[in-house]
């Protein structure tokens, strides 16, 4: 019976799928270094700001849940054109400044329920197209590109407004590069999934062998994402306070430049163990948290708080991207294929958790002091929430770098496993103890005994 387990993809198919997710991300987060701008325009208390901010949080979770699983029974390619219509009509909110603030907590749901709809059966398209002899390449890419793509919409919308003087003409943009992704999955000739399973909107559920992998992996990804937000959302104002003249490009760029290091970090992340790539990630955003820290003494200068902010950037930028790697591949080559989809929202669901926390915990905080106070007491609790977890993707850790032997063994075992899809080979259990994955998780059935 043919399944997207049983298909390998082509090349254009991981490009395509690249395309979208870089575009679906970008226009989520187009409006990030705009949001003081219209805090003045609409004349916003922080309070509504915090609101609009966590609008797309709120509506994007739910959406991972009710719709994670959607592109294992109906396909990759209806729900990824569903995910960029609802992104623009979003994108289309903002881009009109006649909706007022109504219409941008409407255009901010509506893009969360559409990035939701399409991050797993966008990371599921890719990495089913990924080559057997490099099966890292579709996550590699995957991650990439979220990752580019969340940088790329800030340092897009930071230069046409500091270009143009004009709210409107990024998203004006925006809605021509979506226009343009979606006629390339129109055209995009992938098979359909012919599968027995109905979809409801259901909790996915993580087999149980992979529970303790994807428990770490999830944590590690909320702790990243979380790191990163606290740049997304809040660092924007952190730059005003330090420097009173920068412009909506400055601070298009310096959170465009967290997300490009993250990006070109994960280049390198391949030659790592996922676990490895974890503890180190981890550790380099604890140093980013620190220096954050440290850029808010008083006795420093604006010029040297400004550099230790640039530093904190480059290593949480670095830390994320090896973090946010590691998570996301330890469970890609973990998952069965036929629950590819459903397991990555859950995965991404963490993820988006993670992004989300700083703005409304940070907004909640300053409702009793000043925003730069709860910044500072956000970023001192991530630190001992890093500090705390450090350890635990390393317990089970045995090796740092892949060797080639393990890099042909884990092509073999996917291969394997989108044929047998977890299901225990028909002859009795081998005697010897069952070989492990480099994370520390049994290999599935089929995979050990090919061992």
């Amino acid at each position: 019976m043919p399944e997207y387990a049983r298909i390998r993809g082509s090349r254009r198919q991981l490009w395509i799928g690249a395309a979208v997710l870089f575009t679906l991300s970008a226009a989520a987060n187009l409006a990030s270094p705009l949001y003081p701008l219209y805090q003045q325009t609409y004349s916003m208390a922080d309070s509504t700001m915090t609101a609009l901010y966590a609008s797309y949080v709120i509506s994007c979770l739910p959406s991972l849940l009710l719709f994670g699983s959607a592109a294992d029974a109906f396909g990759r390619k209806p729900v990824l054109s569903a995910a960029i219509g609802l992104v623009s009509v979003g994108t289309a909110m903002f881009a009109f400044d006649t909706v007022g603030v109504s219409g941008l907590f409407a255009g901010r749901v509506l893009t969360g329920i559409g990035l939701g709809l399409g991050t797993g059966a966008g990371i599921a398209l890719m990495v089913e197209a990924s080559p057997a002899r490099r099966s890292w390449l579709g996550s590699t890419v995957a991650t990439m590109s979220f990752v580019l793509g969340t940088g790329a919409g800030p340092i897009l919308a930071g230069g046409l407004t500091e270009a143009t003087e004009s709210l409107t003409v990024p998203f004006f943009a925006m809605l021509g590069l979506l226009l343009c992704t979606a006629a390339l999955v129109l055209v995009l000739r992938i098979h359909k999934p012919i599968t027995r399973q109905r979809w409801r909107p259901t909790w996915p559920s993580v087999p149980g062998p992979m529970r303790s992998s994807f428990n770490i992996a999830a944590v590690t990804g909320l702790l990243g994402w979380a790191a990163l937000g606290l740049f997304l959302a809040l660092l924007p104002s952190m730059t005003e306070s330090a420097i009173p003249q920068s412009s909506t490009l400055a601070s298009g760029l310096i959170v465009g430049s967290v997300l490009v290091v993250s990006a070109a970090v994960q280049l390198l992340a391949p030659k790592l163990q996922p676990r490895a790539a974890q503890t180190i990630g981890l550790t380099l955003m604890g140093i980013g948290a620190a220096l954050l820290l440290s850029s808010n003494l008083p006795s420093l200068s604006a010029s040297t708080a400004l550099v230790l902010m640039a530093i904190a950037a480059l290593a949480t930028g670095a830390g994320h991207g090896l973090s946010y790697w590691g998570a996301n591949r330890e469970i890609d080559v973990l998952t069965p294929s036929r629950q590819r989809a459903g397991i990555t929202a859950a995965l991404y669901l963490a993820f988006y958790a993670g992004a989300g926390l700083p703005a409304i915990i940070v907004g909640t905080i300053a409702i009793g002091t000043s925003l730069i106070d709860a910044i500072m007491i956000f970023t001192l609790v991530l630190l001992l929430a890093v500090i705390v977890f450090i350890p635990i993707p390393s317990l089970a850790l045995t090796t740092v770098r892949r060797s080639r032997a393990e890099a042909n063994t884990d092509s073999e075992a996917r291969r394997s496993a989108g044929h047998t899809a977890w299901t225990p080979p028909q002859r009795a259990a081998p005697t010897t103890q069952p070989r492990t994955h480099p994370s520390g998780e049994p290999l599935t059935p089929f995979a050990a005994e090919r061992e």
